[in-house]
């Protein structure tokens, strides 16, 4: 509509330029939802299903052998730990180097947990422009919100349970008899401990929002997966 039609039909009718146009925007965000959703009920239907598929991520991945087990996620040994690891294979003798991946992914899944309370911190803060955007988005359109939202945070929050994680499973001791009997301290950039950690929290939150997004994908794609009414209302017109 024309700016100045707009102004003038907004004058005629008694609403000042703001409640016009507030009403206006409530009008195209109303209209971008299925079904014939209100605003709160799409609202709530995206909260749901971002929540649920939060939620079942962490479970997926916070448990023993949740990452290690599952070669979607599990995690590589970082740069010249990987590439020794793969050499000594070859020859039988990568079992130290094994050892501490092993390690490594289970210290992930003990930090896996933490992410649940700032996952859902997020998904209460989306504003009805966000939902309209996401329910319209593709199938992982939520997903890619949370890891937005909350990666940097995550990263800070991930770092001293994956620490404390990898000191109690006695990764780090096994770091240290590695890089010393096969001299890789001087290949490894900062400290070695420091290079472990801050690889383990990126590839620890990767392979969590990789489960965020198969969930999500699974409500929005399967009619089987959406438990709940307001899921069948909010992704069964889309």
């Amino acid at each position: 509509m024309d700016r100045r039609l707009f102004l003038l039909i907004a004058a005629a009718s008694g609403m000042t330029v703001t409640q016009a146009y507030g009403q206006k925007i409530g009008q195209v965000l109303t209209q971008g939802l299925p079904g014939g959703l209100s605003k709160t009920q799409a609202e709530g239907g995206l909260r749901e299903a971002l929540s649920t598929g939060a939620v079942n991520a962490v479970l997926r991945v916070g448990k023993v052998d949740g990452y290690w087990r599952d070669d979607k996620i599990k995690i590589p040994l970082p740069g010249v730990l990987g590439s020794t690891q793969r050499t000594l294979k070859r020859i039988g003798l990568s079992g130290p180097l094994d050892d501490l991946q092993h390690k490594v992914n289970g210290a992930a899944e003990t930090a896996a947990p933490q992410a649940r309370d700032m996952f859902v911190g997020a998904i209460r803060a989306m504003t009805v422009e966000d939902v309209v955007g996401l329910l319209r988005g593709g199938d992982t359109a939520g997903t890619n919100y949370l890891k937005e939202k909350t990666t940097p945070k995550l990263t800070t929050l991930f770092r001293p349970p994956m620490a404390d994680a990898l000191n109690s499973t006695g990764a780090m001791q096994s770091l240290d008899r590695v890089v010393t009997s096969n001299k890789l301290g001087g290949s490894m950039g900062q400290s070695p401990s420091a290079t472990l950690t801050d690889f383990a929290v990126g590839k620890a939150l990767d392979g969590l929002f990789f489960y965020v997004g198969e969930e999500e994908r699974a409500i929005r794609t399967n009619p089987a997966k959406r438990t709940t009414d307001i899921l069948k209302r909010t992704f069964g017109g889309l």
